[in-house]
């Protein structure tokens, strides 16, 4: 099937927010942290007038693949004339991890140490010990016609750090999305409207200073085209976050209609698979026949564990004290999904050495493609606070075949170590990977490798 051939009112959704769905793009993905870098860093390099980076984590030592330190690159760039802004993530009453450049004391005397002139904002959650501002984006060249926007879910850190097929070290598989063209006019929109209304604590004034660490004016100009691709940003805003008109869940809407658009294949990489309605709405297309695929962490994050222990707990008593838990209905709808066989959920994983030691790769992805037509990379993982108006998110969600089938190829190769899905359709290739995955299992059961 080709892009003239794809049914235009299946795929004619949009999504509430304020950002329109626009046409005349280069869209790039990039998957695992190396080459994701490397290509950030080239971009670094080459920019003549700004960059705009959005930082939710970050391991302050954070190196790119050839040894640079972060900061070092941003200082080189200021140097030049670049102006340099980043912006980061503040949550004071929870978040304290070594992850977390808050703004305090402490990091303060880092900037310091490395002779930041760059300017700093951290935008706070204030009193909500449950909210982040996860969003993770870049912006090179803001507002010039060939600026370029990358958007998606990989951190600052070490461990995402990882080649292609994940051959050796514990790395996490990611992804990011490089975008030319008129949508970088709603990132550029995105990170202005973030950097001048962002909630500023006392303990983490603007760096260096408040003049530096000015407003910034907002686009008025959108880029012309650069190709031919369709794509429209969509955020998560909780209420009031940046303004009384400021609530956004267009993420969540996309979700929505690409699933209820479905009719081969959903293919998923989502570090935390829990929002109970997109669960359902998955339900009902296996009931359709559609094939689904879910890769997600074989060990997941402590608090789903938690969570899953105390749903069980409850529905030892009762299935209504269970469904009354935060996530009972999640869990039952994640155990509806197992009893059809058109549903695969799967973990990525290695063996090494004779002895076929299990080494997990972690799946910290966040993205959906929907019969190798429609795709969404982000920040947003698959639960109510990343999708339900809570945490601040942003993804690109691209249409069309030429685009979203050859990245399902990609991935299913890499994680089956198998060229040969080369040539394959969204169908072919969803079930060749479920059929290795099984394999895989088996394998692994009898005492062989992965």
């Amino acid at each position: 099937m080709t892009e003239d051939e794809l049914d235009p009112a299946r795929w004619a959704f949009e999504g509430r927010g304020p950002y329109p769905r626009r046409g005349g793009h280069r869209v790039t993905p990039w998957i695992d942290g190396v080459p994701f870098y490397n290509r950030l860093a080239e971009a670094f390099r080459a920019a003549r007038s700004r960059i705009w980076a959005i930082v939710s984590f970050i391991e302050p030592g954070f190196r790119f693949p050839d040894g640079t330190p972060w900061w070092q690159l941003l200082a080189e760039a200021e140097a030049r004339g670049v102006d340099v802004r980043v912006l980061f993530w503040r949550n004071p009453n929870f978040f304290s991890t070594a992850h977390v450049f808050g703004g305090g004391p402490k990091d303060r005397e880092q900037l310091q140490a490395w002779g930041a002139a760059w300017a700093a904002r951290w935008d706070s959650s204030g009193e909500d010990r449950a909210h982040c501002h996860h969003q993770k984006a870049y912006l090179v060249d803001a507002y010039e016609d060939d600026a370029v926007a990358f958007v998606g879910g990989m951190v600052l850190s070490t461990s995402t750090l990882a080649h292609r097929g994940h051959h050796r070290g514990p790395h996490k598989h990611d992804a990011f999305l490089e975008l030319e063209g008129p949508a970088v006019a709603d990132a550029e929109h995105n990170f202005v409207q973030r950097w001048n209304l962002a909630r500023q604590d006392p303990e983490a004034p603007p760096w260096p200073d408040a003049e530096r660490a000015g407003p910034l004016p907002f686009p008025t100009r959108v880029p012309p085209p650069r190709g031919a691709v369709e794509v429209q940003l969509a955020r998560t805003l909780r209420p009031g976050c940046y303004g009384d008109n400021s609530a956004e869940a267009t993420i969540l809407d996309h979700y929505r209609r690409a699933f209820a658009a479905a009719r081969r294949t959903v293919y998923i990489e989502n570090q935390h698979p829990g929002q109970f309605e997109l669960l359902s709405a998955l339900t009902r297309a296996l009931e359709r026949g559609v094939r689904v695929v879910m890769i997600v962490p074989g060990v997941p994050m402590a608090a789903i564990y938690r969570a899953r222990a105390e749903v069980r707990a409850l529905a030892q008593r009762s299935r209504a004290e269970a469904l009354a838990h935060r996530y009972g209905s999640t869990f039952l709808a994640l155990d509806r999904l197992g009893a059809f066989p058109n549903f695969t959920l799967a973990a990525l994983a290695r063996t090494d050495g004779s002895e076929h030691r299990l080494r997990e790769i972690y799946t910290h992805a966040k993205l959906c493609i929907v019969d190798g037509e429609w795709l969404t990379i982000g920040s947003a993982n698959l639960v109510d606070l990343s999708l339900d108006a809570d945490h601040t998110e942003l993804n690109a969600a691209v249409w069309g075949q030429d685009t979203a089938l050859p990245l399902l190829r990609q991935l299913c190769a890499e994680h089956t170590d198998n060229p040969s899905y080369a040539t394959l359709d969204d169908l072919e290739a969803v079930t060749r990977f479920a059929e290795h995955a099984r394999a895989s299992r088996a394998s692994f059961d009898a005492g062989g490798p992965i």
